[in-house]
């Protein structure tokens, strides 16, 4: 895991070129994983965002828990991940192969407004006449 690099994208930073996103489309910061998988290596980890799963230089494999299948990623092709979901990825062959996490970056805060709305959600629910 030592050839993990987390990297930030900003898409519309000032000074941006044209037909980049205007300031009306504020899109959030996305965070970019590169593993870099040997022959024979298989990483596992918990998906902390919704993300997109893409292999570069070769054919990877991709196994999801609450998938009965498995994914065999040509370079270049993307599986999307939900929150939540373990993975575990792996080369196809005999050669090192490269995967590509993005996912959006998620502050503090947002995570903070997801959680009390999901308590609100949860009291509401709990104190609505029930609808069956």
């Amino acid at each position: 895991m030592q050839d993990a690099s987390p990297q930030l994208e900003y898409p519309s930073l000032p000074g941006s070129p044209a037909g980049s996103p205007s300031a009306n489309e504020q899109r959030a910061p996305r965070m970019v994983i590169h593993l870099t998988l040997e022959p024979g290596q298989t990483l596992s980890w918990r998906v902390k965002a919704n993300s997109q799963i893409r292999a570069t230089g070769a054919r990877v494999w991709l196994t999801r828990i609450y998938s009965p299948y498995d994914y065999w990623l040509l370079p270049g092709e993307l599986v999307r991940v939900a929150r939540g979901e373990r993975i575990w990825v792996s080369t196809d062959g005999d050669a090192a192969a490269e995967v590509t996490l993005t996912c959006d970056y998620v502050t503090r805060g947002r995570m903070l407004r997801r959680w009390i709305d999901r308590c609100v959600n949860l009291v509401s629910g709990l104190l609505s006449p029930g609808v069956h």
